[in-house]
């Protein structure tokens, strides 16, 4: 097998590379890593609010999620390089700028399209974050410490999703809904400041950017996800949904001619032909494909099918993230230790547990059994996630860390589209070509047991997608030598 080692930067005359504190590093990049899905946790809730304030429709409003979504997911790899080329801390403060003014645009938009067009921006913002901070990491810890490290920005990335829809009930009730866009300008200028002041400098690769393969790269995420996201709409063997799926192939192709052919390409595709970096990658596609089968169904099966409570519900749906974020720093650590090939290994195992516990659920079962079925499914998330990242920016070379912290990111938002739109269609097949009735009440008999069935028929193939998942973990790469950890704080 062939491994790729970590290398040294080149420092030039003209850059001093600064001062690297661990521990610094990873406070200023864990409270700036809460920010962005704080906010795509927190505006969901407000999604009413600004369809009543401009009068539009929610199918209109939903663009405000969507067109964020998108964004961020078709610039993650080209932001990446650019780190690379850039500088990792360049990248991070100025994610931290756009996402800020992208913030502050979005709080004074007047109208529906422009306060979409602020959440592009905003979104520019955030794939620039999500591209440096994993890297950053990288840079910074030896491989030693680098599961430790990233358990904690795993654990920074759930408190934000678990604190969004509490905040956001809190600041749309008192304030309405622009306060919480509002709140980040402060937020990301103060935390601009000190990643500033506090992560070191560094002297990055003095090469050109592939600015072809970053439009070829962001044509094929764009299309993709638009593809997979008309699935739930139109059908999965619909024209809307395979005519941008089918273009996204075709750009790929393009992509992977480029690459070959460039000299200074964005992705070295011989990555690829690491062990480690490709089925790291792969498994993380499958597994969070896995995962939103429940994340998909479950806020459906509790307000429709149950009749819960919205505040109720809402409580019950933190559970997932408050378990990943309880158990993703110590995944790390014993990860470092241990190596990543079995941790990794036995969290999806868990995961497919919780699906498959879930998969029993019907129209009358207990409404407690939700309680340990989701902290089943987060732990076991929270078990894989951070030694699997580990591993893959392990498997990837210093210069290449904003790329493959990228790649990180990006195989979350595939598998996230892909379990949506699959997730849709098989529930959609159970229920009929109906749909489920609009609205917020209650389901009819019929159509609820329907949508329980659906969702049962879901979550195992999301079992079987988790099943898929640990295979590759634990026969898609090598055991890792692993050096002592020195003592964490």
């Amino acid at each position: 097998m062939r491994r790729v080692h970590e290398d040294t930067t080149i420092d030039s005359p003209a850059c001093t590379p600064g001062e690297t504190r661990p521990g610094i590093v990873l406070a200023v990049l864990a409270v700036g890593t809460v920010l962005a899905p704080l906010d795509s946790s927190i505006v969901n809730i407000a999604l009413p609010s600004i369809a009543a304030q401009f009068g539009e429709r929610l199918s209109a409003v939903s663009w405000v999620t969507t067109a964020y979504l998108l964004t961020t997911a078709s610039l993650l790899l080209s932001m990446g390089r650019i780190g690379d080329v850039w500088g990792l801390r360049r990248l991070y403060v100025a994610g931290l700028a756009v996402f800020g003014a992208g913030s502050l645009a979005c709080a004074f938009a007047a109208s529906l399209p422009l306060l979409v067009g602020a959440r592009v921006f905003q979104a520019v913002g955030a794939a620039m974050l999500f591209a440096a901070g994993p890297a950053l990491v990288t840079r910074t810890f030896p491989s030693n410490r680098r599961g430790w490290a990233l358990g904690y920005i795993s654990l920074a990335v759930s408190f934000g999703l678990t604190a969004g829809p509490a905040l956001g009930g809190v600041l749309l009730g008192a304030f309405g809904w622009p306060a919480i866009f509002l709140i980040n300008a402060p937020l990301t200028a103060v935390v601009a400041v000190v990643a500033w002041r506090l992560l070191p400098n560094e002297c990055p690769e003095s090469q050109p950017f592939d600015a072809p393969g970053a439009l070829l790269t962001a044509v094929t995420l764009l299309l993709l996800l638009t593809g997979l996201g008309r699935i739930e709409e139109y059908g999965l063997a619909s024209v809307q949904a395979l005519g941008p799926i089918a273009g996204s192939a075709v750009a790929l192709a393009a992509f992977v001619a480029w690459e070959r052919r460039t000299g200074h390409p964005m992705v070295d595709l011989a990555m690829f032909r690491v062990r480690g970096f490709t089925s790291g990658v792969s498994a993380a596609t499958l597994a969070y494909l896995a995962l939103f089968s429940v994340t998909f169904t479950m806020p459906f099966y509790l307000l429709r099918v149950r009749g819960v409570d919205a505040h109720v519900a809402g409580v019950l749906l933190t559970v997932t993230p408050l378990a990943m974020a309880l158990i993703a720093p110590a995944a790390g650590r014993y990860s470092d230790r241990w190596g990543s090939r079995g941790i990794a290994t036995a969290g999806v195992l868990v995961l497919s547990l919780g699906l498959g516990a879930a998969s029993l659920m019907t129209p009358a079962s207990p409404l407690g059994f939700v309680v340990p079925v989701l902290g089943l499914v987060g732990a076991g998330m929270a078990v894989f996630q951070t030694p699997n990242t580990a591993a893959i920016l392990r498997a990837v070379p210093r210069e290449r860390a904003g790329v493959g912290s990228a790649f990180v990111a990006e195989a979350r938002n595939v598998g996230m589209s892909i379990g949506v739109a699959l997730t849709a269609a098989i529930v959609g097949s159970a229920v009929g070509g109906q749909g489920l009735p609009a609205g917020t009440d209650g389901l009819p008999a019929g159509v609820a047991a329907a949508f329980s069935t659906g969702m049962s028929n879901a979550l195992r193939a999301g079992v079987v997608v988790a099943l898929a998942a640990a295979a590759l973990s634990w026969f898609g790469r090598a055991v890792e030598p692993v050096e002592a950890a020195p003592p964490t704080p």
